[in-house]
């Protein structure tokens, strides 16, 4: 059983500053997380839109290219796209080993056939595919087992968990690994992507690593600097990289990491919110988007009783 570390800093945080990072801290924040040995580093998104400089959303994986000061063979490099917004065939040349290795397609509940199909067509040009099974709480055990077997077909890199509203309790996400453990081909790793909308970011993400210590399967734990993503964000790279190694035998690089954080997100820090608020457990509570949140604070002005 392996444990690996994935950090979507510049894929999540591209909900915060709508992708504007810069230059700088593109590049920067790659190097760190490649100097700090953490084995998945998420890149940003495949947009139909071309590309500007700066942005994480890249139209085609060479975009990314000018951000890659040194490429590491024991490093994976993803994007990820939305599993409908996206055209493979118009957009995604084939496979050059130059930038990104593998692309993480998103879908909602109940269209995994078309999510499977976009998949297709990215392993088709060469890619690794992983699969995001957005408001896997939405899913009953009947659910996960049909889309384990039509996972089983397909065979990707992984599938993840994903708490898209920042709902789930330890029971929920029991339920949810322990079927697809149960479904799922052991030769494919399960993933876990969280949201902190009830302060149980970083706490699910340590009961989903000792859920599979004892495992043969390998699993996949996302994580971002300082939580930065959309609402309420994610657990911290910061946290989870000096868990594991303190708990789980790990060999991240804290200097490293630390190091990132200090140099380039306190400008994100100083310039934008995220992280738990009282709103981002409403979302949470009751199960919806934090979109929803921000409309109500945006345009009506809305209490936390009123919403």
């Amino acid at each position: 059983m392996a444990i690996k570390l994935l950090d979507c800093t510049l894929r999540d945080g591209a909900y915060v500053n709508s992708s504007n990072f810069g230059n700088p801290s593109i590049k920067g924040i790659v190097k760190h997380m490649q100097d700090a040995r953490i084995e998945i580093i998420e890149c940003g998104w495949l947009h139909d839109l071309k590309h500007e400089e700066g942005s994480t959303f890249y139209q085609i994986p060479s975009d990314f290219e000018q951000y890659l000061i040194e490429k590491k063979k024991n490093c994976l490099y993803t994007a990820m796209i939305d599993w409908n917004k996206y055209d493979v065939e118009k957009y995604l040349p084939d496979y050059d080993g130059k930038s990104i290795d593998a692309i993480r397609v998103v879908f909602p509940h109940g269209k995994y056939a078309e999510a499977i199909k976009v998949g297709a067509g990215i392993r088709g040009k060469g890619y690794q595919v992983l699969f995001q099974l957005a408001n896997t709480l939405a899913y009953s055990n009947e659910d996960l087992k049909t889309v384990s077997d039509k996972m089983n077909e397909f065979k990707p890199v992984a599938v993840s968990i994903v708490d898209t509203f920042g709902a789930m309790y330890e029971e929920d996400l029991l339920r949810i690994e322990t079927a697809l453990d149960k479904y799922l081909d052991p030769a494919i790793s399960l993933g876990f992507h969280s949201h902190n909308n009830q302060q149980l970011s970083f706490a699910l993400s340590i009961h989903f690593v000792e859920k599979f210590v004892r495992s043969r399967r390998d699993i996949i734990v996302d994580s971002s600097l300082c939580g930065m993503g959309r609402g309420a964000g994610n657990t911290t790279t910061e946290l989870l990289a000096s868990y594991l190694n303190k708990m789980q035998y790990k060999n991240y690089d804290m200097n490293s990491i630390l190091d990132a954080i200090d140099m380039y997100m306190q400008e994100f820090l100083e310039k934008y919110t995220w992280g738990y608020s009282t709103p981002n457990f409403i979302a949470g509570f009751y199960q919806c988007h934090v979109n929803n949140i921000a409309y109500l604070q945006t345009n009506h002005r809305t209490n936390a009783l009123e919403m």
